[in-house]
């Protein structure tokens, strides 16, 4: 009896010192973004002041469970419960050495979402930014600037049948000097069942627009909408691991297809009036 109180005893002060070092490197991490100057260049092995293997990226609603098996070990981390929290996990043989997680008003510093895991080993640039006195870090993906990516997806319909979506595309375009998205949902039988229009803001080479929620095969009501950021690299826009794509081979694509039903549409109604 007595040698499993002193075994559980040792596990519990392992433990404490366990969260204390995470505590540690999680401020001295962010109070070294905090020191970077802005419009610089930095890759995470250049701030990070302790030793780490992987460092994880999950997004909104990533539950306990699903952070523990991406990692690929149980361990004492929490989860974001709204939009626009990052949050990281830095490992290390096996063990959570630094995890950053919270609201970048609370935080001081904004980590933009990446690729799911970045090795210590590949030396990913980030670029920095002050906004509105919290800095911000997103990973430079391209040397492009964002009128030379917006020139790039304007006018083209960006499309994707990945697992996860219901099947959708997004145009881009711009109407009275302002840039567009036009979200479609596509159906069996038709070329487009539902459509969505939105501005369009690019910032640190990534493209906002805003999204029906449905159309990323995520619960909630049909016509909710919610924001998501796009990445351009390597003429395919990312959302998380879903690609959208275009497909310079389709001579019709389902934009034409829905603006010729329209303009179908307009035409019978106005032959209706006469």
């Amino acid at each position: 009896m007595m040698k499993k109180i002193i075994v559980l005893f040792f596990c519990i002060l392992m433990l404490v010192a366990c969260t204390s070092q995470q505590n540690e490197n999680e401020k001295a991490f962010i109070n070294n973004v905090k020191a970077l100057k802005n419009e610089t260049e930095v890759t995470l092995n250049d701030i990070t002041p302790f030793e780490w293997d992987t460092v994880y990226s999950f997004g909104p609603y990533t539950s306990k469970e699903e952070v523990q098996e991406t990692i690929g070990f149980k361990a004492n981390v929490g989860e974001t419960v709204s939009e626009g929290m990052p949050h990281l996990v830095f490992v290390k043989d096996k063990e959570v050495v630094c995890e950053i997680i919270g609201y970048p008003s609370n935080l001081g510093i904004d980590i933009k979402s990446f690729s799911s895991s970045i090795n210590a080993k590949d030396n990913i640039v980030f670029k920095v930014k002050n906004s509105s006195d919290i800095i911000c870090l997103s990973e430079k993906i391209t040397d492009l600037t964002e009128e030379e990516i917006w020139s790039t997806i304007e006018n083209k319909e960006w499309s994707t049948y990945e697992c996860g979506f219901v099947g959708c595309g997004i145009y881009f375009y711009t109407e009275n000097d302002t840039k567009y998205a036009l979200s479609m949902g596509y159906g069996s039988g038709v070329a487009v069942v539902g459509t969505y229009k939105s501005e369009v803001k690019l910032e640190d080479n990534m493209v906002y627009l805003d999204f029906p929620a449905y159309l990323t095969g995520g619960q909630g009501i049909s016509d909710e909408v919610i924001e998501i950021v796009l990445v351009y690299k390597d003429n395919i826009l990312y959302f998380g691991d879903i690609k959208f794509e275009f497909d310079p081979e389709n001579p019709t694509s389902s934009y034409d297809k829905w603006m010729e039903m329209k303009e179908k549409c307009l035409k019978m109604k106005e032959e209706e009036k006469n």
